[in-house]
């Protein structure tokens, strides 16, 4: 009789020592040659990844979620950077013994799988690339005024602002989400505090103003790009650019939907990520 799979909300939080500080991950699932490592989202921690995608995942592969520096339970301090925050990125997988991964990036995390991919290529077989978008996109020029207006709601309208659109379906599927992510009650992340917060503002904000220095051509592994019909932190439109410039790309458009795309649709997502991860070539 197999071994009952550990679920993400129940997985203990662990740590990696690297050059002196150290970083929390936690990984679940089955052991298999190619585990799937996940970045998160600008202010995600450990706590964010929406533990229905995380088990779905984890029924044919290892999934390695991590906290990038000064980031949830990770030491540190966070770079205003992405290039810094990929290197960071590449010494915890590599902390982790991790030869070769497939990689979900979502949001920041997706730019941060973008510089890898070109940086140390050998790392990443295959890349999923949630609501992200490429080095220039012209949206994130105007980030800061967007988390300021996110930030002056109140409750869970902090969460829909970003995550969803404006109707109720939208609205409905990405609370469902909101909740999913409260059920874990014990050995939580701490919430990403104000320096990391300025830093990662700085990051995604460069990243739609400095020189383009990613070349999207230049990416050769395969590659499923997943996004909103509405994200305006990304501007979903940008997706077309990554989706026209690297070589081995899937593009998939979710209906009614903002910067919160898969968690509205975690069943499918899922179900696409894993024929993505096992088949596609």
């Amino acid at each position: 009789m197999s071994k009952e799979i550990l679920k993400y909300t129940d997985t203990p939080t662990n740590y990696v020592d690297v050059d002196g500080i150290r970083y929390a991950y936690r990984m679940l699932g089955k052991h298999a040659d190619i585990p799937l490592v996940c970045l998160q989202h600008f202010t995600g921690t450990l706590d964010n990844w929406d533990p229905t995608i995380i088990n779905g995942l984890a029924q044919d592969r290892r999934v390695v979620t991590i906290d990038n520096a000064g980031v949830g339970n990770s030491g540190g301090t966070t770079p205003d950077n992405v290039n810094d925050m990929s290197k960071i990125a590449v010494s915890i997988i590599k902390a982790l013994d991790i030869k070769q991964c497939d990689v979900l990036g979502y949001s920041l995390g997706g730019f941060i799988a973008q510089t890898i991919a070109l940086t140390n290529p050998e790392l990443f077989r295959k890349i999923i690339l949630v609501g992200t978008a490429p080095q220039g996109t012209k949206a994130l020029q105007s980030f800061p005024q967007l988390v300021q207006k996110a930030f002056q709601q109140k409750g869970i309208e902090v969460y829909l602002y970003i995550f969803a659109t404006k109707t109720e379906k939208s609205r409905a599927l990405v609370t469902a989400t909101f909740l999913r992510l409260q059920e874990r009650k014990n050995d939580r992340d701490k919430e990403t505090g104000m320096p990391a917060i300025q830093a990662q503002v700085k990051a995604l904000t460069r990243w739609g103003t400095d020189p383009v220095t990613v070349k999207l051509s230049d990416i050769r592994q395969p590659v499923m790009i997943v996004q909103g019909s509405n994200d305006e932190m990304m501007d979903t439109d940008s997706s077309l650019t990554l989706f026209k410039q690297i070589p081995n790309a899937l593009l998939f458009f979710y209906p009614d939907s903002a910067h919160g795309s898969f968690f509205q649709y975690p069943a499918l997502f899922v179900r696409e990520a894993s024929e993505f991860l096992t088949n596609f070539k």
